[in-house]
């Protein structure tokens, strides 16, 4: 059987609930100012995202294991977007926090954050050994004391000092490394997601719909609308709140105060949640047509999926490589 390359970071199964009856979602890339439509198979994905270098391990090990869950799961998310909650009991409760876990730890943007974080503490572990000359004579004199230096290699310092120099732009974490920090990652953020109170919005239907992106999960400080320029990780605490668009009709605000309940929402609701999300985006918005409305700055009048690349409040939060 042939090896899958192509990993989705988004799920298929969580972005079905953004396409039409042909199974088709329309998608906005803010980056490249183009819109398309295209099936879940075509987007948020990348070659090897989730790839483990290992021998005997097949390189699509994971890719599949997570495929897996995402069956697990499936059902109870289909219901809870049928239905508009969590079932009898909120039996369905813990599948869509395991979803909305995965997506907010698990996306390109918190990689590519985590790593530069690694590879700087790398860099930064190799070049404290060349502060001073003597610190460096002091390294090699404990190498040598425990056999890891012989006395005829060179240990000269400002040969090895410029050679590190040289080096260390060019160093990154290994994504075996990364995909371990994620999944560990996985258990110590879900706790942080189950105990907010989830309030569960449904969309009316001359609303337009709710929209998500290629970073579903927001998290942001709390009241107005973000238009993308609050970006404020930090699930645990009590002045942000959680947005996640669960499909087109349904969707998630997680707070750690109040009820969980379910509120019938208007256009001018879903227009400043879809105003969020968007903001949120790394580079594409997916909606189930091109129906839907956003919150704009005041005083301008609601946004359209018409008019949106148009509109200076479409910004991405791109992360620095």
């Amino acid at each position: 059987m042939a090896l899958a390359r192509k990993h989705h970071y988004v799920p298929e199964m969580y972005l079905s609930g953004f396409a039409n009856a042909l199974g088709q979602c329309s998608v906005t890339d803010a980056q490249r100012r183009k819109t398309f439509s295209t099936s879940p198979a075509n987007i948020a994905a990348e070659r090897d995202y989730n790839a483990i270098e290992a021998d005997g391990v097949p390189l699509d090990a994971l890719e599949k294991e997570l495929g897996k869950f995402e069956g697990v799961i499936a059902p109870s998310i289909k219901r809870v977007r049928e239905t508009a909650s969590f079932g009898e009991n909120g039996a369905d409760r813990e599948d869509v926090i395991n979803l909305t876990t995965l997506l907010a730890v698990r996306n390109p943007r918190t990689r590519k954050e985590m790593e530069k974080l690694y590879s700087q503490i790398i860099q930064a572990m190799l070049l404290i050994t060349f502060e001073k000359k003597q610190r460096w004579e002091a390294w090699v004199e404990r190498q040598k004391a425990v056999g890891e230096w012989s006395d005829d290699r060179p240990a000269d310092f400002e040969g090895h000092k410029k050679y590190v120099e040289e080096i260390i732009a060019k160093l990154r974490v290994h994504q075996n490394f990364t995909l371990e920090t994620e999944l560990d990652a996985l258990k110590h953020v879900y706790p942080y997601f189950d105990a907010r109170k989830w309030r569960i919005l449904k969309a009316k239907d001359d609303s337009g719909g709710f929209v998500t992106t290629d970073h579903p999960v927001c998290v942001h400080r709390a009241g107005g609308t973000n238009y993308g320029q609050q970006y404020a990780p930090g699930p645990g605490l009590s002045d942000r709140d959680v947005l996640f668009a669960l499909s087109s009709k349904v969707a998630l605000v997680g707070r750690l105060e109040g009820e969980e309940d379910v509120v019938e929402v208007d256009k001018h609701a879903v227009a400043s949640f879809n105003a969020t999300v968007m903001g949120y985006a790394m580079s594409q918005i997916y909606a189930a047509d091109d129906g839907f409305f956003y919150t704009r700055p005041a005083p301008q009048p609601l946004g359209t999926a018409a008019t949106l690349l148009q509109d200076q409040s479409l910004k991405v939060q791109e992360v620095d490589q």
